[in-house]
């Protein structure tokens, strides 16, 4: 069911998924496939997202992106979606970040 290039940290992920949460997990994934830059870049986030109880996997990827833990100069995020995510996610965003504070 998934590619033999997938990082094994993300089969294992999958293997405890009954169906209806893999339905879902993929669609996530479909959608962060579209608006990542770097497709290595983005299973590398992943290594810290699904160790989380995460709800919108675009969401962290720009929690993720804006928080740029890995000083990273290049974002996770393609410049055309950008500006879409970030009208969407900034206020959820700013009260994630006063909660950690």
């Amino acid at each position: 069911m998934l590619s033999d290039d997938v990082p094994s940290y993300v089969i294992r992920y999958c293997e405890q998924l009954n169906e209806v949460k893999w339905t879902w997990f993929y669609v996530q994934m479909m959608e962060a496939v579209i608006i990542t830059e770097e497709l290595d870049y983005l299973f590398y986030v992943l290594k810290w997202i699904l160790k989380t109880d995460f709800h919108d996997l675009a969401y962290e990827m720009y929690f993720y992106d804006m928080i740029n833990p890995e000083c990273s100069s290049e974002s996770l995020i393609k410049d055309e979606y950008r500006a879409m995510y970030s009208q969407r996610y900034h206020t959820q965003f700013m009260e994630d970040l006063s909660v950690h504070r």
